[in-house]
């Protein structure tokens, strides 16, 4: 099998890869994880955006991916919106899901988006 290679990483090869979740309600506490996050090496960082406060207006999401993305430097950041279905913070309709997936990807922000 070869290697998924995600900026930096490769996924598939070697060690299992390290995936560390970001969970802050807000911009403050996401920015502030992000930088305790650094020091100790994870592979991968999941910003898991459901437990985000702003997470249903598109431009406060990708305010907070433009200062995410360079707190991170080059770990790939994974983009998850757990429904509180699947035991995740907040219901979501399927229309606004797919939305707001296909956004974030378009942002050219994040790395992977877990749907």
């Amino acid at each position: 099998m070869n290697p998924v290679v995600v900026r930096n990483v490769a996924i598939g090869e070697g060690i299992p890869k390290i995936c560390v979740p970001i969970v802050g309600k807000t911009r403050e506490e996401i920015l502030e994880a992000a930088k305790n996050i650094l020091p100790i090496g994870a592979d991968v960082v999941e910003w898991r955006v459901d437990w985000f406060e702003g997470v249903f207006d598109f431009a406060q999401v990708e305010d907070v991916l433009k200062d995410l993305r360079p707190a991170l430097g080059n770990t790939p950041i994974l983009f998850t919106f757990r429904t509180s279905k699947e035991g995740g913070e907040k219901a979501i309709e399927p229309a606004a899901y797919v939305e707001l997936n296909k956004k974030a990807a378009a942002t050219g922000l994040v790395d992977l988006v877990e749907v």
